[in-house]
């Protein structure tokens, strides 16, 4: 009985030391204040219509007072990174119908599968991704503030069929990464 018990506090032990190694953040990246300077603040100045501010669900930025440029882009990378992680696939699609036999059956669900996916999935992944975002924007102490479409579409992307890729995500962190750091934007607060 004792081996056991030595043996579980040693398995508890590595998983705590474990953990602790999870826990620990990336290091920070440092930007020159040259390579800051570089990055073309966007125009987020526009007339609000009814319109707009029925998709600020969709389209919104970040601020946080008091927060340099490096931090807003870590910040920006790490909740990217979490919001990314949080896949959604559903199926209400039988893989299984004894009319049509086993074998065409799955045939037919894996295809019907994939339209499902390609037409409902996509929407599904942005929303999910867009809710993780302000929920980890908000935790760490960000405000929301809404913009119309055309503005933010010119330093935020989409993703639903694929991933953006590596230059194009960093491009745009970097302009949300001086916003988040910039001046305190004009416009409501929007909730968390």
């Amino acid at each position: 009985m004792k081996k056991i018990m030595g043996v579980l506090v040693l398995a508890s032990f590595s998983q705590a030391l474990a953990a602790q190694a999870i826990k620990s953040e990336p290091p920070l990246e440092a930007f020159s204040d040259e390579q800051i300077s570089d990055v073309e603040y966007p125009d987020l100045q526009f007339e609000e219509t009814e319109g707009d501010i029925k998709v600020y669900d969709k389209y919104f930025f970040f601020h946080r007072a008091e927060t340099n440029f490096d931090v807003a882009f870590g910040d920006i990378n790490e909740c990217d990174a979490l919001a990314r992680g949080a896949g959604y696939y559903r199926s209400n699609v039988s893989y299984y119908s004894p009319q049509a036999g086993v074998l065409g059956s799955a045939a037919g669900s894996i295809i019907g599968s994939m339209v499902a996916d390609a037409i409902f999935g996509s929407a599904e992944r942005r929303r999910i991704r867009r809710v993780n975002l302000r929920n980890c924007m908000a935790f760490k102490g960000y405000e929301r503030y809404g913009l119309e479409k055309e503005r933010w579409q010119k330093f935020h992307f989409e993703e639903g069929f694929g991933e953006a890729n590596a230059v194009k995500r960093r491009s745009y962190f970097m302009v949300q990464a001086k916003v988040a750091s910039g001046p305190k934007p004009a416009g409501m607060v929007l909730e968390k």
